[in-house]
């Protein structure tokens, strides 16, 4: 084998290396969140257990604590989804505030999630206290 084929042949396979790592390292990045209607109408399907994300907005009065355990539902507009999680909430979780939350349904048909996600908001307003 001459040198230059040898070469070639190195080349190539650090290429597909390196674009197997890229892939295999974005495969767990690339996981699409559902909406509570989705969940509720079945149109998405995951086995038990199976890591999902779910979007929508904390519904008003819905926020329970108790403990280190939190419970609230999240809706689309559509539907709502029970969320129970005993992960550190951020600073911006509240009422009316729009949410991802990672985990998986539980047999009951509440979203138990290890991680939530919570948007800032876009506009800040000055508060004035009196």
């Amino acid at each position: 084998m001459s040198p230059r084929v040898r070469f070639g042949v190195a080349a190539c396979v650090v290429v597909l290396a390196i674009v197997g790592l890229i892939g295999f390292s974005l495969s767990g990045a690339t996981a699409y969140y559902r909406t509570p209607a989705e969940l509720r109408a079945g149109s998405y399907r995951s086995s038990p257990g199976q890591r999902i994300r779910v979007a929508g907005v904390v519904v008003r009065d819905s926020v329970v604590r108790k403990g280190a355990e939190t419970s609230f539902e999240i809706a689309d507009g559509k539907a709502s989804v029970p969320v129970t999680t005993d992960a550190v909430l951020p600073d911006t979780f509240g009422a009316g505030v729009t949410v991802v939350a990672e985990g998986a349904m539980n047999a009951q048909g509440v979203f138990a999630a290890s991680d939530v996600l919570a948007k800032c908001p876009s506009k800040f307003s000055a508060r004035v206290s009196t």
